[in-house]
């Protein structure tokens, strides 16, 4: 007769607390990854547009071919009026903007991101 006792493994309990955690670092990765994909688009367009730099007469050209593009790739959680240019003393144009994103996780808990894209002219 064999004994139960000298067996070892993963029991029930140890299968659901793995399963439970996968679950729940996947539902967070599901909350999360559209915000950093976003980021990163926006970051994108600043360094294509900011790279085309000379062909723009002035910032305001600059910063509304910036507000075109982010409306064609469908980036709505920058708003347009915190995208800033600025010209550097070599008539560089640098492009930036700070902006804040709440993802709520339940109906009292929200998680809050800062994110900071930024593209220079020749860097």
């Amino acid at each position: 007769m064999t004994s139960w006792r000298g067996q070892t493994g993963f029991g029930v309990w140890s299968v659901l607390f793995w399963v439970a955690l996968v679950g729940v670092v996947a539902w967070l990765g599901a909350r999360v990854f559209p915000l950093y994909y976003e980021y990163w688009t926006i970051s994108q367009v600043f360094q294509e547009q900011v790279q085309k730099g000379s062909l723009y007469d002035s910032r305001g050209e600059l910063q509304r071919e910036v507000a075109k593009k982010l409306d064609f790739e469908d980036v709505d959680r920058l708003d347009r009026s915190e995208i800033q240019v600025e010209k550097k003393p070599t008539g560089q144009y640098r492009v930036f903007a700070e902006y804040q994103v709440a993802v709520p996780l339940s109906s009292t808990i929200q998680v809050v991101f800062t994110f900071s894209p930024e593209a220079d002219e020749g860097g």
